[in-house]
């Protein structure tokens, strides 16, 4: 079916699809929810309650795709915060000095293997504790 040419009706039935798969957070069509707009950007007269509603609908999914982003974002920051005392220890440690503390020493590697992983479980926990992750 051409969108291009509902009544009113079948305005109503599409908006309210779109509504019900907003709020089963379904995934939305988005070329035909622009599409849909423009249909009643066209027709502002006839339609403009059906036009208010889908403003509202654009402003719920906009809302909720913007919340989706910023959980992503939230993880990525604290895995980059987790892993860069690491780069940091293994870049101290990495460096071709005989003057490296721990370098020299019987148990150096087991010293450093325990301080990295200790930084990244402490971090974890830390991140667990506030509710961060």
């Amino acid at each position: 079916m051409d969108i291009r040419f509902m009544e009113r009706k079948e305005l109503e039935k599409r908006i309210k699809e779109i509504e019900d798969d907003i709020f089963a957070n379904k995934d939305v069509d988005i070329k035909e929810f622009y599409l849909l707009k423009k249909i009643l950007l066209d027709n502002k007269k006839d339609h403009q309650d059906l036009l208010e509603l889908h403003l509202i609908l654009e402003a719920m999914l906009d809302k909720s795709n913007n919340e989706l982003m910023n959980k992503r974002l939230n993880l990525l920051t604290i895995w980059s915060t987790i892993f860069l005392p690491l780069s940091f220890y293994t870049g101290i440690f990495g460096m071709n000095f005989d003057d490296v503390p721990f370098l020299s020493n019987h148990h150096g590697f087991w010293i450093f293997t325990a301080l990295t992983i200790g930084t990244a479980v402490g971090m974890w926990y830390y991140f667990k504790k506030h509710k961060w992750l």
